[in-house]
Order: C-alpha cells, then structure tokens, then sequence
C-alpha cells in the first residue's frame, strides 16, 4: 500500500463571499487533523472589532492593511487551513502567500449563489454597494482567484462534498476510504 502524500504544512482556501470558504475550512481541518483559521475572525480578534465596524470607521484599506498583516502572520506558522477573506487575494502583498506559501484552492461559486448564500449582507460591507457594483466586483477577483488557486466548483454540492474533492485533490483518502475518488 502506497502511503498517503504528506499534507501541505498551509492549505488556503480563497473564493468570492458565499463560496463556503470558513465551512470547507472546518471541516478539511477536521478531516486532516490540522486547525481551521478564518482569516477575517483573526482580523476581528486582533482589533477587537468586526469587519464591518473596521470598514465603516477607518475603511476598506485599514482593513485590507490588518488583512495583509494577519496573513503574514500566518506564512510560518504549520498546520492550518486557512479560509481568507474574499479580497485577500487581490492585494499585491498577499499574493506570494497564495502562490508559494501555501496549497491554495479556489472555491468557485456563481454569482447568483453567492447572492443567495449571503442574501442578508450582515458583517460583509462591500454587499452593502448595490447589486452592480458586486457584480463588478465579482467579475473583477474571478480570473485572480482562478490564477492562484486549483479550482473546485462549489455550486449545488455540500460543504462536505467541497472538501471531499479537496481531500482528493490532496490524494487523502475520502469518504470511501480511496484517494482520488469523489462522492460527486
């Protein structure tokens, strides 16, 4: 028998908001005994405020500032699946996290799910735009989500199933107890 492939010492997982990334995060944690670290919960906890009251009090850039600095914090450290904000990926200090840091995957939800995933908007300030402007954006981060991580398509599966391909795609063992196979 041909032994498991070493896990990634960080798994990152980037997508748009409402693509699962904390759910699939908790649940490959679990699956690969590593520990789940929301990027925006670590955020709020450093601050000692939410990511809404961040946005609306110093705005989105002293946001992405603690967001670049919580992922750098991060880098070295082992063991972690990180679910990351949805604009992480965008900001130029973040990007060789995702390419050479850690194994990264890109959680790729429509936009209309999306939408439905995060219908009341509560905690994620850049819904609160209008529908045009979060399509915009939307379409702006999908070919840099696609440029940093291995895709994994999102819509009309689990957050189980989601991170049963992930486990695949690591070639752990899932569900069915063999790597690579895939339960959808």
């Amino acid at each position: 028998m041909t032994p498991a492939p070493e896990i990634p010492a960080r798994i990152a997982l980037i997508g748009f908001m409402g693509s699962g990334k904390t759910t699939v995060a908790r649940i490959l944690a679990q699956a690969l005994g590593l520990q789940p670290v929301d990027l925006d919960s670590l955020i709020e906890k450093r601050a000692g405020s939410s990511v809404a009251r961040i946005f609306a009090e110093q705005g989105e850039q002293a946001f992405r500032d603690r967001e670049a600095d919580a992922l750098a914090s991060l880098a070295s450290r082992e063991g972690v699946v990180i679910a990351a904000g949805g604009g992480a990926p965008i900001d130029e200090r973040n990007r060789e996290f995702f390419l050479r840091r850690s194994r990264t995957f890109f959680l790729r939800v429509s936009l209309e799910t999306a939408r439905h995933r995060t219908k009341r908007g509560a905690g994620r300030p850049l819904l609160q735009s209008g529908a045009r402007a979060v399509r915009l954006l939307y379409e702006e981060r999908l070919p840099l989500y696609r440029s940093f991580g291995q895709e994994v398509d999102t819509e009309a599966r689990t957050p189980e199933e989601v991170a049963g391909e992930i486990l695949s795609l690591l070639g752990r063992p899932t569900a069915s107890g063999s790597p690579g196979e895939s339960d959808g």
